[in-house]
């Protein structure tokens, strides 16, 4: 059995794409953990202004996208991150005025 091996002629396209699927959500969700983590630094760790974080850590995203040459898809998510952002942080600001006051 182990005669019948050559070296280089097993197709190995199936195991090409597995791997580079793994690279990429790799690269993907350590990505978007590593924005988070930084916003939530900022926020709360460094006492700066929320919007102000949110707007640079979406640049930052947008940033990285290009460095490691993401697709459409890292800007449409970098991009639904923060409108999800702006809402939440506006409607916990709407409700910190409302039981404030």
């Amino acid at each position: 059995m182990a005669a019948d091996y050559t070296r280089g002629e097993m197709n190995i396209t199936g195991q090409e794409h597995t791997f580079s699927g793994f690279v990429k959500i790799t690269l993907w969700s350590s990505m978007l953990l590593g924005l988070i983590v930084f916003y939530l630094t900022l926020v709360f760790a460094a006492g700066a202004d929320w919007m102000t974080s949110l707007i640079g850590v979406a640049v930052l995203g947008y940033v990285l996208g290009l460095v490691t040459s993401m697709k459409t898809a890292w800007n449409v998510t970098v991009a639904g991150m923060l409108v999800f952002g702006l809402i939440c942080g506006g409607l916990a600001q709407l409700f910190s005025v409302f039981l404030a006051g």
